[in-house]
């Protein structure tokens, strides 16, 4: 990885090829090398499991070079590597827990899992959890509990890094500004969003990414930056937060499973 930005966060739909071809396209165009296309489903959700596997389909070929060559029609260098991401949202931990151990195999499949509590309890259980790798939060929606020092901590000993996802920014105005108030407590609670004292350059940290549903939601690295000023982030950690960060955290990934992988087959 590395030599281009990286959005950890981009939703696509695995049934509308030509939607999809043109949200990867215009990531390419916009400078992003790395793109985590991300399966979201509800804990509780009976129809979870056939969603989780579908997320893992590989991207038609066609449509991937078509969207590379768009792409290098807009003057972007044809470069993507494509990772799998897994956003499960619960409100009670036995309910997260029962769908990872009924779909253990295919979770483990996707390059990265990140969890998206609703409560203070689900949020606890969250940085505790030593398979997640980002907390995703809804901060386009008023906050019904509050990130405690507590939690940042235990996140951070776990590697786990937290997310400031940008769409809500774009939708309408009672979105808008519960995303800023939302992004502005986050970055306070982890510190201004910077490296200090994480493990690996990862846990406790925050990770820039789009949230994406379409191209049109879709933003450049540096609009983003100037974004992430508005609250509060400073220059270099907010780069950061969209190239190495996001690189580190990948490679922490990779790592974890490479060593869970010798001790099964051990």
């Amino acid at each position: 990885m590395g030599g281009g930005w990286t959005d950890l966060g981009v939703r696509a739909d695995p049934d509308n090829p030509h939607a999809l071809r043109e949200h990867l396209a215009t990531a390419v165009a916009l400078g992003y090398a790395t793109v985590a296309t991300d399966t979201r489903v509800d804990a509780g959700d009976k129809a979870a499991g056939r969603e989780i596997a579908r997320g893992l389909d590989p991207i038609d070929p066609a449509a991937l070079a078509s969207a590379l060559a768009d792409a290098s029609a807009r003057g972007a260098r044809p470069v993507l590597n494509r990772l799998t991401r897994l956003t499960i949202r619960f409100g009670e931990p036995g309910t997260l827990q029962a769908l990872l151990n009924a779909h253990d195999r295919l979770v483990r499949a996707y390059d990265i899992l990140a969890l998206e509590p609703t409560t203070e309890r689900a949020l606890a259980s969250a940085c505790a959890n030593r398979r997640c790798d980002v907390i995703a939060l809804a901060l386009g929606a008023r906050a019904t509990f509050r990130l405690r020092a507590a939690a940042v901590r235990a996140a951070a000993s776990n590697g786990i890094a937290f997310e400031v996802a940008y769409n809500p920014a774009l939708m309408e105005t009672t979105a808008r500004r519960n995303f800023f108030a939302n992004a502005a407590n986050l970055v306070r609670a982890c510190g201004g969003g910077g490296d200090a004292g994480a493990p690996d350059g990862v846990g406790g940290v925050v990770v820039l990414t789009g949230g994406s549903r379409n191209a049109h939601e879709l933003r450049g690295a540096h609009d983003v930056v100037n974004l992430a000023h508005m609250f509060g982030m400073r220059d270099g950690d907010a780069r950061r937060a969209l190239s190495a960060r996001c690189d580190s955290l990948v490679a922490r990934v990779r790592r974890r499973k490479a060593e869970a992988d010798r001790a099964d087959a051990a």
